[in-house]
This record gives structure tokens, C-alpha cells and sequence, in this order.
């Protein structure tokens, strides 16, 4: 033990004062270790992927105010699906979430510290199946909305410990595999949210191939699409495109970039209403294995110069078509308009959802649509 101490005091003096959540970190574990080489295990992993357990713990984290808010926290949708990569390759990148009504206040009243708190704070727990993986810490500096959002960002103070990066919010998924995974949202003392997708790994058996395997991320991204409330006051539709092929343009196999035409058709009441906004069919550049979110406005059947405001949609039954390319059949999705509003789905509206864990937030700008299959 003493050794161990002696281990981490030499750490700790040549890591410098810029790095204060790493001096806690080494401080903590040797109070823990026993030898010197506890010391390095518990300390160089923090972040990184450990099978079976995450070495030196998760911890208890603050105790928040959770009164502070009248609505139960959530991750806003929009965010899971943009912030959620899985990279070709087999890394992830797993940032950039926005949280809502996360108390910024402690149980005591004192307001977090995103800088001094972020060990306790923010964090987002890895499981495969059942299996949990590791965690990562987030800044919290960021609020919005009068504190009512809080982004999830990778810290700025990234810093090797033992070779290892620490602050990045990837998992390796050759290491872990295929399957079924979900990220806990942690804030302070309190699990709140949770968000799952699955992990597919696909393989080429062509040895003139420069990639012969492929991580892809599928779930929610496939499911669902949304309507927006832009700041123009348009309505906007958007949805998902990612293509899975290894070799998408057999004339130059290092361009990996597929050129997909798409377009939409919105019914009222059964009878055409608007079309997406433009001469032709849209055509988006899709990414191999990587999700792109896709969107467009609207313009008028019976009015073609007219582009469709939110406010003006009028009740009734819609049903949005989305015709795209090389797909069988159109993607469909309904949604309905009560009031001059767009009535949400169950697993959107606060009333009606039964597990805020897994509320769909939309805040007051995106209704969410799932696509009828």
C-alpha cells in the first residue's frame, strides 16, 4: 500500500494543476489499491472498455435537486439519433446528447460546478444485453432555455494516462460485437433515461475489397421519422438515410458515397395536399454505414408557390409517402391535426406515456412519426 501511495503521488506531480478531475481520479484510487499496479489499472481505464466490469466504479455521484423541474427529465430524440454514431470501423462516438429539465442544482441548493462536479454529475453508462460495459463523464457547461436543456458534451481536457486516451466517448466494437446495447443517462444520483439500438456487423468475402467488414448502427433511425417546427415558421419533414453497401459505385471502389434520389407526398383526408419543395425528385448524398438526417419543406398541391406553414395546417388525418430510391415500396407515416395542432404520439405526449425512461422528447418543436409497416 504504501508503494501504492508513492505511485500515485509521482503521478500526481507530473501531471500538473490544469488536470483536476484526473488528481481526484489518482487520489481516489490509491485510497483503493493495494499495489502500485492498482494504481495504473484504476486510473487508466476511466473511459475505456473493461470486460465484465468497469475498473476503479461508477460512484454515487451528487445528490441533485430533483424538484427543481415540474416535468420528468429526458434526452431530447433528435439528439439520441444525431449523437449516437457507430463508425464503420468499429468505433463509436457517443456525445453531444441534449438533456432536458436535468437539475443544475444540488439537493443542498448550491448551483453544480459543470467543471469542479463533472466526475459526479453527467455520465453515461454502456451495456451490451445485460452486460455492463463502461462510462463516460460529460461537461455540463453548456445550458440553454433558462437551464431547462444541458448538452452532453465530451470533455475538452482530454489527457493520456498509461497510453490512453481519456475523454473519449468510444467503445470497441470488435472487441464487444454484434448485438443489442443501451446507454443509461446518469445525472448526479439518479439513472434517468435510457436509449437503446442495436449494433449489426456485416462481412465482404471479396479480397479486392479495402474494407471486408462493416459495423452499422439500425433501430430507431430506421422506425421513425418526424415533423419539425422551424424557426421560418415552415413545416418541415425529416427522416433517415444510411446505405450498407461495400462496393456502392463498381466503376471506383474508393468512392464509398452513394448519390440517393427521394421524394415526398403529404394526404389530407385521403386526397393529395402538398409534395416536398422543389422541381424533381431530392437526391442526398448517403454515407456508407452512417446515418444522414434528411429534410425538406413543403409546397401546396392546389397553391405550388405557396410553401406550408405549421400554422396554417388544418385538422384531419395525414398521411406522409416517402418514395425512395431502390426501395420496394413508399415509407409510410401518419400523424394527425387536432386544434391546429399536431396530436403526438403516445410515446411522445407526457400524458399519456407510461415509462418516462424512455420518453420520446420532442420539446415544442419535433413531432416524432413511426413508420407503419
Amino acid at each position: 500500500m504504501k508503494n501504492a501511495i508513492m505511485a500515485a503521488s509521482l503521478a500526481l506531480c507530473c501531471i500538473g494543476s490544469a488536470n483536476a478531475q484526473l488528481l481526484r481520479k489518482l487520489s481516489k484510487a490509491a485510497d483503493q489499491a493495494s499495489t502500485a499496479n492498482d494504481v495504473v489499472k484504476a486510473t487508466g481505464v476511466v473511459g475505456k472498455a473493461t470486460k465484465g466490469k468497469m475498473v476503479g466504479g461508477l460512484g454515487s455521484g451528487a445528490k441533485l435537486n430533483w424538484g427543481q423541474y415540474n416535468q420528468t427529465p429526458a434526452v431530447t430524440f433528435s439528439s439520441l439519433l444525431y449523437g449516437t454514431q457507430v463508425f464503420l470501423t468499429g468505433g463509436t462516438r457517443l456525445e453531444n446528447y441534449t438533456a432536458t429539465f436535468v437539475p443544475n442544482t444540488k439537493a443542498g441548493g448550491a448551483k453544480v460546478d459543470p467543471i469542479y462536479d463533472q466526475e459526479e454529475y453527467l455520465k453515461v453508462k454502456v451495456f451490451k444485453g445485460d452486460q455492463f460495459i463502461t462510462y463516460f463523464e460529460y461537461d455540463g457547461g453548456q445550458q440553454f432555455d433558462e437551464g431547462k436543456k444541458i448538452k452532453y458534451n465530451a470533455p475538452t481536457s482530454r489527457y493520456k494516462v498509461n497510453g490512453e486516451w481519456v475523454g473519449d466517448t468510444n467503445i470497441d466494437l470488435k472487441q464487444w460485437g454484434a448485438g443489442n446495447y443501451r446507454l443509461d443517462f446518469v445525472a448526479g444520483d439518479k439513472t434517468y433515461y435510457s436509449f437503446d439500438f442495436e449494433v449489426a456487423k456485416l462481412t465482404n468475402n471479396d479480397t479486392y475489397s479495402g474494407t471486408n467488414e462493416m459495423y452499422v448502427a439500425r433501430g430507431p433511425w430506421n422506425n421513425f421519422a418526424y415533423m419539425n417546427y422551424a424557426d421560418t415558421g415552415n413545416l418541415l419533414f425529416g427522416f433517415y438515410l444510411t446505405h450498407e453497401e461495400f462496393k456502392p459505385d463498381p466503376a471506383n471502389a474508393k468512392n464509398t458515397t452513394k448519390k440517393v434520389k427521394w421524394s415526398v407526398s403529404l394526404l389530407k383526408d385521403g386526397k393529395p395536399y402538398a409534395k416536398h419543395y422543389g422541381n424533381g425528385p431530392n437526391a442526398a448524398q448517403v454515407r456508407q454505414a452512417e446515418w444522414g438526417d434528411n429534410q425538406c419543406a413543403f409546397k401546396l398541391v392546389d397553391k405550388p408557390n405557396e410553401t406550408l406553414k405549421f400554422a396554417t395546417l388544418a385538422d384531419g388525418a395525414y398521411k406522409v409517402e416517402v418514395t425512395v430510391e431502390g426501395e420496394a415500396k413508399p415509407r409510410q407515416y401518419h400523424f394527425d391535426v387536432k386544434d391546429k395542432r399536431i396530436v403526438q404520439i403516445p410515446e411522445q405526449d407526457r400524458s399519456k406515456n407510461t415509462d418516462p425512461t424512455r420518453l420520446i422528447e420532442g420539446w415544442n418543436d419535433y413531432f416524432w412519426m413511426k413508420l407503419v409497416k
